[in-house]
Formats: C-alpha cells, structure tokens, sequence
C-alpha cells in the first residue's frame, strides 16, 4: 500500500538561504491553460528587481532570434500583475519514459534545455527551438518527447509538463489537445501565475525577518535534473468510462501495444503531503496490448489500469556552484497494463444528444480524441490530489457499445451525438 508522503530531513528543502523565498503550485483552468502558484505571503518588503540573466544556456539562442515554429508561448504573471521584463524561461526536455523506467531510488538524471525566452514589458513569451531533429533525439521507441516549461522570477517559479510527438519528418506534433501550441494556433497562450508562499507553508517562523531573495537561477549556465526519491507501483488510473441506464447492452474496451496515455504530473516546493499541485501532463505509452471483453453494462463503469509513478527532487546548479534543491515532482515512470472495473453513477445528457440505436447493433470509437477525467489518476493517498488521465481513442484504443437485445435504444454521446468526442451511454 501506498503511503502519504513525508520527506526526511536530508530530503527537506531547506529553509535559509537562497531557498527561504519558497513556492508552491496549483492548477486552473481558465480557456487557456493556467497555473497558480502558492499563497501570498504576509507582508512584506516588495522583493528586489532580478539582474537580467546575461551568460545563461549561451549554447540555445534566444527565440526571438528564430523563426521556427511556437512551441508555447504565454504570459508571466505575479501576484496578480503582469511579471517584469527580461524574465528567463526555460523549455526543457526530460529523459524517455524508457529511460525513466529503467531509473532506480538515487538515480540522477539530467534535464536537457531546448528553448529559451525572455519575457517582455507585458510578462508575455514565446518559446521555439532550432533545430527540432536534436530534441526529437529525446524520444524513445514510441517517439514521444516530454517536455517542461520552467519560468523563473525574483518571487517564485512555475513550471508547466506537456509532451510532443516526432514525425516521420522529425517535427514536433500534438499528443494531449490541452497541450500549449496544440490548437489551430500553435502560439496557444500557457497562462503562468507567480506568487510566493506563506511564511508558515515554506517551514520559516512567523515573525521573523523578510526571506532572502530566491537565486536569480540564471545568473551564469546552470545544469538542472532530477532524482528518483521514491517508486510508487500499483497507481490505478481511469482510462475510460462507458454508461447504459437500460437493459440488453453491452460493452468492450481494448487498448494495443503502442496506445498513448497522457496522465497528469505534480509538483511541490517542500514535497510534503497534500501540497502538490497539477502541473500539467506527461504522455507514456502501454506495453502488452489488453482487453476488457464483451459483457453486460448497467450503469456507469470505468475501465481501468495501472502505472508507476516516481517521486523525484528537482534541482539546478550553477556550473562550480552548489546543488539546490527546487521542487519535488510526481510523473508517471512506466504504463505498467492489467486491467479491471470500477463503478460511477450515470450522468444526465440532453435528447438532442441521442440517436436510434437498432437491436444487435454496434457502435466502435477509434478516431476521436478521449474525454479527459480529471481524477483518473487515483494517487491522492500518495500525494493528496488526483491527477488526471487520458487514453487517445486511435486505432490503439477502442471502446464498443453493443445492443444485443432485440429492442431499439438510444445511444447518446456525454458530449454530444454519438460521434462527438466523449463517452458512450445508452438509455430506453
């Protein structure tokens, strides 16, 4: 069994020094996507301008100089005002889920930086890389790129996990549909909130003098990774739900060898239970293929599998400086597969979302993209939230509905008609 997360005192972020200031983050979703991080802190003296980082990552150019296509771009923000200009952000690339999966507890891995910007007057940035063939060198067998936005200020950091995927061509393309960049715009706007956190939250003594400044993290290049703290097998997720408030249906779910899931990655300043926050989503994909066969569905059910998660540190060090500890992350390691059932209630949808559906009829989605669920990844004993999951309903992930009575039904979409992305229910 799993248990709630505690860190040792060696693992603690520490709480003087560079790292008094601390943050935490949490997720909204505002259109775009958004991040909010931490609490405001009581008051205090307003923290110092941060030098303009000028020897910082001098291999990657600046995407203002290219012309290469947006990977994400957004707008910086603390406490409510449009952050300073001259901020650094940071596009990272991490190891591949094979890589990953083969760490141990104590393994180090580094972070590969492929895209800087600065922010301007308005907090706004966009982020490019060079030359995509080198980052798509990230990739593993599955030809997935998982990445990390990391945006850094006198106030706080944030930091936003999303994932391409390498084309035959060796571009970059979309996985999640809520990925930054992934819309008809590529320039899809990743909205990021700065703010500090709570004198009590960051461990400091109420009363106590104003913090230091956090470490301008990009005064000269840094080297920034992370390290496998903990394994966290046997994570149950959601990867689809069918419905049927009548009788005589059926239902079926397969997922083959090369179906991609994209699940939801946490982070936390102190790392310690119940102050993690969604942080955006990392893609794996699943190993064996498996099914869940045709039987009876009455009422709501949920398809379900398992993955590994890993707790890591996360850290930066200035070249000939001392390793500092940033934030702790939750990401899944491995899509690991099995295969069993869970219950939820039928929702209501409207009469306009449903059609016939004729005795001995079959209805298959495998083009359409899948319905996130927010709370599909059940880890909230480990960390104290659930993160969200989603299978892509392609040629690797089917879901079937059955009417094997010899009664007309109704076979409605939870989003739409039938053919809308969503969830099949079926009712009299």
């Amino acid at each position: 069994m799993n248990t709630p997360i505690t860190p040792t005192a060696a693992e603690a972020v520490p709480s003087g020094g560079l790292r008094r200031r601390l943050l935490n983050g949490s997720l909204a979703t505002l259109g775009a996507t958004a991040l909010v991080f931490g609490a405001a802190l009581p008051s205090v003296p307003a923290p110092a301008r941060a030098a303009t980082p000028s020897d910082w990552l001098t291999d990657i150019p600046l995407s203002s100089e290219l012309s290469t296509p947006t990977v994400a771009s957004g707008d910086l923000a603390a406490a409510g005002r449009p952050a300073e200009a001259g901020l650094p952000v940071v596009l990272y690339g991490w190891p591949s889920a094979a890589v990953l999966e083969s760490m141990e507890e104590g393994d180090t891995i580094k972070l590969t930086p492929v895209g800087k910007a600065l922010t301007d007057g308005a907090g706004h940035f966009d982020l490019r890389i060079e030359n995509a063939a080198e980052t798509a060198r990230l990739a593993g067998p599955d030809g997935l790129v998982n990445l990390e936005i990391q945006a850094f200020s006198p106030e706080g950091v944030a930091s936003h996990s999303f994932t391409k995927r390498v084309t035959s061509a060796g571009t970059l393309a979309a996985v999640d549909q809520d990925e930054p960049g992934t819309s008809t715009n590529e320039a899809t706007a990743t909205k990021l909130e700065l703010e500090t956190l709570s004198y009590a939250e960051a461990g400091v003594a109420a009363g106590t003098s104003a913090p230091d400044e956090i470490q301008a993290v990009f005064n000269k290049t840094d080297v920034c990774g992370a390290t496998l703290l903990t394994r966290y097998p046997g994570i149950d997720a959601i990867v689809g739900r069918m419905y049927s408030s009548t009788t005589g249906i059926q239902s079926s779910f397969s997922i083959a060898s090369n179906a991609t899931a994209s699940v939801g990655v946490a982070k936390s300043v102190s790392g310690r239970y119940a102050t993690f926050s969604q942080t955006g989503t990392s893609s794996v994909t699943s190993g064996d293929s498996f099914s869940w066969n045709k039987s009876a569905l009455s009422g709501g059910r949920q398809f379900r599998t398992d993955f590994t998660y890993g707790r890591f540190s996360n850290w930066c060090y200035p070249i000939g400086g001392t390793k500092t500890v940033t934030s702790y992350s939750v990401r899944p390691i491995s899509w690991d597969g099995g295969g069993f059932y869970g219950t939820e209630a039928v929702p209501a949808v409207a009469a306009a979302n449903c059609r016939p559906f004729g005795a001995n009829t079959t209805q298959t989605r495998s083009t359409s993209a899948a319905t996130k669920t927010t709370n599909g990844i059940k880890i909230a004993g480990v960390i104290g939230i659930d993160l969200s999951s989603s299978a892509g309903y392609t040629a690797a992930v089917k879901a079937s509905i059955h009417n094997v009575g010899s009664v007309t039904r109704k076979l409605c979409g939870t989003n739409g008609v039938p053919t809308s992305p969503g969830r099949y229910l079926a009712k009299a």
